[in-house]
């Protein structure tokens, strides 16, 4: 194999979820099959590179800094705020159509391994958007694991004001112990978010 070659398939083969096979395939596709995807992922990534943003409010994905469309949009309920770990559950939540709130991404979850401590996550934002005052429901979608749960009883006792009166509920699970949003389908979402709970 050329170097050339070897670069690509090394660099496709630190994405998450591509293994050393997957990464072989995709560089082959792209270089010796069908050179005008190759051009087409260039020229995508290189747009998104350059444009994609954080939200300045939620921190979902937005462009050119700009405040993205769910946050704007005037007929969601503002006073509904869904928390989730990344960028990629707002997707996966929105995929349900079962959530008309708007969204706070955390940034990840507490995780000492990992030396995530609460300063590393959204927290303080989060205290902002609760000192707006208009507020009323926190949902707390985070995945269903040790970090997850530890993270959810840190925003419960640590992280929420004690002299607001403020809705917490944990998203349900119809999601299987251990696993994440990300790799869940819409409908099991969508029932994981009907059979929300308070926390």
């Amino acid at each position: 194999m050329s170097e050339s070659f070897d670069r690509l398939k090394n660099i496709l083969k630190k994405l998450p979820g591509l293994g050393y096979k997957s990464a072989e395939r995709i560089a082959l596709h792209l270089t010796l099959e069908n050179k005008s995807d190759a051009r087409e992922l260039f020229e995508a990534l290189s747009a998104a590179a350059e444009r994609i943003t954080e939200c300045p409010v939620c921190f979902g994905l937005s462009e050119d800094g700009e405040v993205c469309d769910t946050c704007r949009d005037s007929s969601r309920d503002s006073s509904k705020i869904c928390i989730v770990e990344s960028a990629s559950d707002i997707s996966s939540i929105e995929r349900s159509g079962a959530w008309r709130g708007k969204y706070l991404v955390l940034g990840g979850k507490l995780s000492p391994l990992h030396k995530v401590g609460p300063e590393k996550l959204k927290l303080k934002e989060l205290s902002e958007r609760i000192a707006s005052g208009e507020v009323s429901e926190i949902l707390l979608a985070l995945s269903n694991d040790i970090e997850g749960e530890a993270t959810c009883h840190y925003i419960r006792e640590r992280a929420l004001p004690r002299d607001k009166e403020i809705k917490i509920t944990r998203i349900g699970f119809g999601l299987p112990s251990g696993s994440q949003l990300g790799f869940a389908d819409s409908v099991t979402i969508k029932s994981a978010l009907d059979s929300r709970k308070p926390f």
